[in-house]
């Protein structure tokens, strides 16, 4: 009996405590991701689903880093160009706005992976930091907040509020 009732408790933990990264829509969200390797997959899953995600690609070429902040926030960061390009929808099926930072936001650089072949140094990033950066669109402002590189949350301020995102997603 004892045997049974911990099994029992195990398996009502895992159901209940499953991963939101079960579907292909939410596998990657919350991830920094290197746009050659499985953020390659991510990239394909999020132009698939916004046109001007899919015409901004097909204009300023591969990213090098992405970033699915939430489900409706998305950032391309170009290592070389030093710029990130931030996508917003109100919601998951409107219109989407893209705002683009340059330089590529401190919080940002300091946790970016090394990747020679996208000239990012070493991250900086030494022992337990949040690093945080915020993008501001016309109408509100977007904060990213990575506790580590598969923990990043992307609050963005309701229109017309005076409210700002959480200083820390984490």
């Amino acid at each position: 009996m004892r045997y049974a009732r911990g099994a029992t408790l195990a398996l009502a933990m895992t159901l209940a405590c499953s991963p939101l990264r079960s579907t292909p829509a939410t596998r990657y969200r919350g991830m920094l991701l290197d746009a050659r390797d499985l953020g390659a997959d991510a990239l394909r899953i999020e132009t698939g689903r916004d046109a001007r995600l899919r015409e901004y690609v097909a204009q300023a070429g591969q990213p090098d880093f992405i970033v699915v902040g939430s489900e409706t926030d998305v950032e391309l960061v170009y290592v070389p160009a030093a710029r990130v390009a931030h996508f917003h929808r109100d919601r998951p099926d409107g219109p989407t706005t893209v705002q683009e930072v340059t330089p590529i936001p401190t919080g940002l650089l300091h946790i970016l992976p090394r990747d020679l072949r996208a000239g990012t140094p070493l991250p900086l990033n030494k022992g337990k930091y949040t690093a945080c950066w915020t993008v501001d669109l016309p109408a509100r402002s977007c904060r990213t907040c990575c506790a580590t590189l598969t923990s990043c949350v992307t609050d963005c301020g309701q229109e017309g509020s005076t409210d700002t995102p959480r200083q820390n997603a984490m």
